[in-house]
């Protein structure tokens, strides 16, 4: 049970720390879009699409670690 915790921890956290550098990218891009206009609406498609997986599971393997937490008490 603690190495399904622990992986899961580690999961959360990897996905969390991309999850973040994604939708700073996608900040990033979106104050480009004040310069560029609709031409950097094209490169935030990608960085969205790449985004919601990653959020997804980030928050996916939160949830375990959250309803594994009693158990291990």
């Amino acid at each position: 049970m603690q190495t399904v915790f622990r992986i899961s921890y580690l999961i959360c956290l990897a996905s969390g720390r991309l999850a973040a550098r994604l939708a700073a990218d996608y900040r990033e891009l979106a104050r480009a879009s004040q310069r560029w206009g609709p031409l950097v609406v094209p490169l935030q498609l990608p960085v969205l699409a790449a985004w919601c997986p990653a959020r997804a599971l980030s928050v996916g393997s939160f949830a375990v670690c959250a309803a594994l937490v009693p158990r291990l008490s």
